[in-house]
Order: C-alpha cells, then sequence, then structure tokens
C-alpha cells in the first residue's frame, strides 16, 4: 500500500506493507484492503510502518494528525 506523510514543510511516500497508530479510539493496524476511514493520530504518539523488506520505521507526531484510509493507500497528514 502507498504511504503518504504530509506536513506544511514536506511530503514523502513509502511502499509499506503495514502501519501501525495510536487513535483516540485505540491501536490500529492498517493493511492494503483494509476499510476506508479517517481518524485522528493522537499527540506524542508514534506511526511505526514496514516496508516490503521487513524494515521497519517510526515517526512521532508532536502535535498529532490526520489519517485517511483507503483499500490502497493511506495519507497522514501531520500538524
Amino acid at each position: 500500500m502507498l504511504l503518504t506523510i504530509m506536513s506544511a514543510s514536506s511530503s514523502e511516500s513509502h511502499d509499506v506493507v503495514w502501519l501501525e497508530v495510536n487513535t483516540p479510539t485505540g491501536n490500529l493496524v492498517i493493511q492494503e484492503h483494509h476499510a476506508p476511514l479517517i481518524t485522528l493520530v493522537n499527540k506524542q504518539e508514534e506511526v511505526t510502518y514496514c516496508f516490503k523488506t521487513g524494515k521497519k520505521n517510526t515517526l512521532t507526531l508532536p502535535h498529532g494528525g490526520i489519517l485517511k484510509i483507503t483499500r490502497t493507500q493511506a495519507l497522514l497528514l501531520a500538524h
């Protein structure tokens, strides 16, 4: 699935197998073909994603963000 991370100063895209986020309603693990949704991402929480190579990367969002999921893409708007 394509993960795009956007902020006011940058934008990057990655081909990932899954991503994990903490939302106000709980922890979510998102994979391709997940049901579409839009949710908030908690402040000071980590977003972890895994590349197809198995390498994982972690990003901390100090001010939180908004995550939009479609069946094939994830768009993370960082505050």
